[in-house]
């Protein structure tokens, strides 16, 4: 049985190691064992931190696989593309991992090319770079996390300094980006890569908590975009895949779009885009199985691109009131377009105030034939505290 490395195991990583499964691959799975939802479900698990990449290729070399793979995560794709390099196996480049990786490289990447972004700056510890010349409202983050983590709106400049010190307390490299707020409706691009050539999968429209923390509380696909932006769109992301080094496999590629139609590039990633979008959203909505596609070509295979639906389909995450959790009663199973329901949290926990990703308390997801859902499934009770 041929064996395929799978880096990460969180919620994310589930559907990924589930299909390998399912196309008869042999599973190797490595990540810290906390929190690791996907270890039920791989046939070999290694309780390896992610990031460790030499102790991980000394294992793998010994394992012969026919592919390294992961999905939604920045960190795991900096490790994917390095054991793919050192095994010869299909992968990007270093220089691409990096480049996609890190929000100041990126930027300055795609500026550099005449691509349309916000203007920026780099902060690092010794705060050798003041940020000077740029116009408030700024976003503050780290230059290496996503997920909403240490991401701050700024609007003047008592508030740069506390924000900040939050984006380094949350970047790994310690080294923070800062760029000019663009106002507007937020969009991601979905695409696959094989040999360079890069192929449009689906567009998804994106909503926030808005300032100052910009969680995202729900996707939709397809996005409600004219054909002639879409096709703008593509073009642009695609000249910004190639000069990042992109090559092989899914990108999650994120816009902003302003109320005099201007783009604006506000991130480029590498892999499939999180927040289900990758994973469920976009089959539900074309038809076409990505996470498949994204197997095969990290066994050097080329993938098979079929459209064959033209669906609606969303995440939803849900946000209680702060306070302590008294009841939670879930009615998803009234509705017949919700195929997925998680429920995060339990009776008695404490509900803060969301500031990231990963405090959200629940998602549910859906796919319809007739348009866009909006509605909530799940009843709260909660008491302040």
């Amino acid at each position: 049985m041929n064996k395929i490395i799978i880096i990460g195991a969180n919620n994310f990583q589930v559907p990924l190691i589930k299909k390998a499964k399912e196309m008869d691959l042999e599973t190797h799975v490595f990540a810290w064992e906390e929190g690791a939802l996907g270890k039920q479900y791989a046939d070999y698990f290694y309780p390896i931190s992610i990031i460790e990449k030499e102790r991980i290729l000394e294992i793998v070399r010994t394992l012969n696989p026919v592919g390294v793979v992961s999905i939604a995560s920045d960190l795991a794709s900096i490790t994917v593309n390095y054991l793919a390099n050192a095994l010869e196996l299909t992968g990007n480049s270093l220089h691409c991992a990096e480049s996609t990786t890190d929000k100041y490289r990126m930027r300055a990447i795609l500026s550099k090319n005449g691509l349309p972004c916000p203007r920026f700056c780099l902060l690092n510890e010794n705060r050798k770079t003041l940020c000077e010349g740029l116009t408030y409202p700024l976003i503050v983050k780290p230059t290496d996390r996503s997920g909403s983590r240490g991401v701050t709106k700024v609007v003047d400049k008592n508030m740069l300094e506390p924000a900040v010190q939050r984006a380094f307390s949350e970047s790994f490299t310690k080294r923070v980006i800062v760029e000019e707020f663009i106002e507007g409706k937020e969009y991601s691009i979905e695409m696959l890569s094989w040999q360079g050539e890069h192929h449009f999968i689906q567009t998804t429209e994106k909503e926030t908590t808005g300032a100052p923390y910009f969680v995202e509380k729900s996707q939709h696909q397809p996005a409600n975009l004219e054909k002639e932006m879409v096709l703008k769109i593509i073009e642009i992301i695609k000249k910004s895949l190639r000069v990042l080094g992109v090559e092989y496999g899914a990108s999650h590629s994120e816009i902003i779009i302003t109320p005099d139609k201007e783009i604006f590039i506000t991130e480029i990633g590498a892999r499939m885009g999180g927040d289900y979008i990758g994973s469920d959203l976009v089959k539900l909505s074309t038809g076409f199985d990505f996470v498949k596609a994204v197997i095969d070509v990290a066994m050097g295979i080329e993938p098979k691109i079929e459209i064959i639906n033209n669906n609606h389909s969303g995440a939803h995450y849900l946000f209680p009131k702060p306070g302590k959790i008294i009841k939670i009663i879930d009615n998803s199973k009234n509705y017949h377009d919700i195929v997925k329901t998680e429920i995060y949290v339990k009776e008695g926990d404490i509900i803060p105030e969301i500031k990231e990703s990963n405090q959200r308390a629940a998602c549910f997801v859906y796919q319809s034939k007739t348009g866009r859902l909006n509605f909530t499934p799940i009843e709260w009770h909660t008491d302040t505290y």
